[in-house]
């Protein structure tokens, strides 16, 4: 492991040492490259030019939602659906286009985080803090990224600053903040930048008793409740910083150690919960170079390293442990021609599990090699293409997969795009489903999907300005794995289940800057989800052409921001419609509707700025639950002053 260790940063080292030996200081040339990343394709363009789907979620849009985690901004979004097991810190997992949480690849500024044990991502683990914009790509790439990317990508891209500066830039920002539950919040940042070294560190902690009143229906009829054991206590300590050796050559460096100590209150029942305790123990670190060789050729490299720990218990009978560690690299290279770009890559990753629960082999090596390039047939033609190859140490098996795109632009004076892909995804087995004691099962194989989208965007400027959007996506995936009894009584997974996708998404979006002090933007998007289960577990299964549970057959999202002077207005609606907790679809859900919403008034004094955010969630006091027995709070607040020098 050290040789192999030696060996990534000597890689690393060469790329840049190798830059300056071929090259005199005079005769060094200064480039830039577009801030437009769209994860989908690797290349700098607008989303819009994209063969997928790409929605960007700005820093204007994070600072104006509701909430600090990083599940609390997605759920605005009009193609997530959010699966919540209760209020901050409880779990939030995502799903994407009808499918599960492990079936969506959560990237950090391109590194996947996606957990090796299980697959998904606890979204309450990760504050918004130092986050700039979120990527969310429609639709699977696995012939990029590749495991677990069948539904779709999030990619998280924290602040770092781009450009090379010599004045000093310094700021410093303090936020406070109190509301229900005896809930409490304290964040304090800093950036700093000189010359050629620009450095960021924020920390925060927020604390409450968690005892949200709530519904529970009873044989007695509603009763209304307070959640019990159900207190937190969190904290997030961060950096990011750069290093420019000059315009061409940039160093970024990204640490980030999260804590979170917490009650885990469970399934509602009416009887008191168990004393059960959860601690989360995250540190993930990102170190990544670019060398700017040309505008034509560009190196970058990734190196990553991931400590994960958690404790679960349920006093006095169990007490798990889980300790997740993830050393990647991933080196680039990108070649622009005129008319064809073409980027290559690979990726190496060493994973391994250490838990009182599974086995102790829990160790896996994978290693990628991928190719993705981008051709201009003509000025409105673009043609997309992709092929991505897999290795992977413990399954001892290989994953192909590929893609191809196109983004067409049929009218010279019309706004309008469309595009298309199709391509195959594939999802790799945890360390779960292969090793858990007594239950896991070696010989599984990877999950594998077809996946076609297409749809279009385009601007309208009649009346009002416009921009509308219109999806579809296709997703028919095989082998996937399910846990069923087995005659030992224990229960274990095998590659037995397949299902069909077929969803429709349209989206509206009208943003106008009507004077000089008011700004209005009005968002909307409707979602239908039809996801299915397709194969019989056996002989009469009525499980069979049944819908997934959970997932609502249709979903709304609105969002209105006005900003007026120093005054913000921001509200958001979601309609949740009809979903079932049950694979036979024999226990229906209701559906709900949620209202949000926030008003901040900015001040400015000197140097000095400041602004009060006053935030209400469920403004309605609607009863509702995402997830069978795991209740949601009822109208709540929350006050937050912040202050900017």
């Amino acid at each position: 492991m050290i040789k192999k260790t030696f060996g990534l940063l000597l890689i690393f080292l060469l790329s840049y040492f190798g830059n300056s030996f071929c090259q005199s200081n005079d005769s060094i040339k200064f480039y830039s490259l577009s801030t437009i990343v769209v994860t989908a394709t690797k290349f700098g363009m607008d989303p819009k030019y994209s063969p997928n789907r790409i929605e960007i979620i700005n820093i204007k849009k994070i600072e104006n939602s509701n909430g600090n985690r990083l599940a609390d901004i997605l759920n605005n979004s009009s193609s997530v659906f959010i699966k919540s097991y209760g209020p901050t810190p409880s779990l939030k997992t995502i799903s994407l286009n009808g499918l599960g949480a492990e079936h969506t690849l959560i990237l950090l500024n391109g590194v996947k985080i996606n957990s090796f044990q299980n697959g998904v991502v606890d979204l309450s683990l990760i504050p918004i803090e130092n986050i700039e914009r979120i990527e969310i790509a429609n639709n699977g790439i696995s012939s990029i990224y590749g495991s677990e990317a069948v539904g779709g990508i999030v990619n998280i891209i924290t602040n770092f600053n781009n450009k090379i500066g010599p004045e000093k830039n310094f700021s410093l920002k303090g936020n406070f903040g109190y509301g229900s539950f005896n809930t409490s919040r304290f964040g304090l940042s800093l950036d700093n930048r000189f010359q050629n070294i620009s450095v960021g560190v924020y920390y925060n902690n927020e604390k409450s008793d968690g005892n949200f009143e709530y519904y529970f229906d009873s044989d007695f009829g509603q009763a209304l409740k307070k959640r019990e054991n159900a207190a937190y206590n969190l904290y997030d300590l961060g950096i990011n910083s750069q290093l420019f050796f000059d315009n061409s050559r940039i160093l970024n460096i990204y640490s980030a150690y999260s804590y979170q100590n917490k009650q885990v209150p469970g399934i509602e029942t009416g009887t008191p919960p168990s004393r059960t305790n959860q601690k989360d123990r995250n540190w993930n670190n990102i170190i990544s170079f670019e060398n700017i060789f040309s505008e034509n050729l560009v190196f970058k490299t990734n190196l990553s390293f991931q400590n994960n720990l958690m404790n679960y218990g349920i006093q006095p009978v169990i007490n798990s442990y889980y300790k997740n560690i993830v050393t990647s690299f991933s080196p680039e290279l990108q070649i622009k021609f005129s008319d064809f770009d073409l980027i290559t890559g690979y990726s190496f990753i060493h994973a391994f599990l250490k838990s009182n629960e599974v086995e102790a082999k829990s160790k896996r090596n994978q290693h990628a090699i991928f190719f993705s390039g981008s051709n201009s047939v003509f000025n409105n033609l673009k043609f997309f293409s992709s092929v991505r190859i897999d290795h992977f140490s413990d399954l001892r098996r290989n994953a192909l997969t590929s893609r191809i795109g196109l983004n067409f632009k049929p009218f010279e004076k019309i706004d309008l795009n469309i595009r298309a892909n199709a391509g195959n995804n594939f999802r790799a087995p945890t360390f779960n489903d292969l090793y858990w004691k007594e239950s896991g099962n070696p010989n599984l194989k990877p999950e594998h999907s077809f996946n076609i989208e297409a749809g279009l965007v385009s601007s309208i400027a009649f009346l009002i300005p416009v921009q509308i959007e219109f999806n579809f996506t296709y997703i028919n995936a095989k082998d996937k794995i399910v846990w069923i009894p087995q005659r030992n009584l224990l229960w274990s997974p095998i590659n037995i289940a397949s299902s069909e996708s077929r969803n429709f998404l349209l989206n509206f979006v009208y943003s106008q800057q009507l004077s000089e002090q008011l700004e209005l933007e009005l968002t909307s998007g409707i979602n239908f989800i039809n996801s299915k289960k397709t194969n019989e577990s056996f002989q009469g299964d009525p499980t069979k052409n049944k819908y997934l549970p959970y997932l609502p057959l249709e979903s709304i999202k609105l969002g209105l921001m006005i900003d007026y002077k120093n005054l913000g207005i921001n509200l958001f609606y979601t309609h949740t419609g009809k979903r079932f907790s049950d694979f036979e679809n024999k226990k229906p859900m209701g559906t709900f509707n949620i209202l949000d919403g926030n008003l901040t008034f900015n001040t400015s004094l000197w140097e000095i700025k400041s602004t009060l955010k006053f935030e209400v969630n469920n403004i309605t006091n609607t009863n509702y639950q995402t997830i069978s027995g795991y209740p949601m709070p009822l109208r709540n607040f929350f006050l937050t002053l912040s202050i900017n020098y």
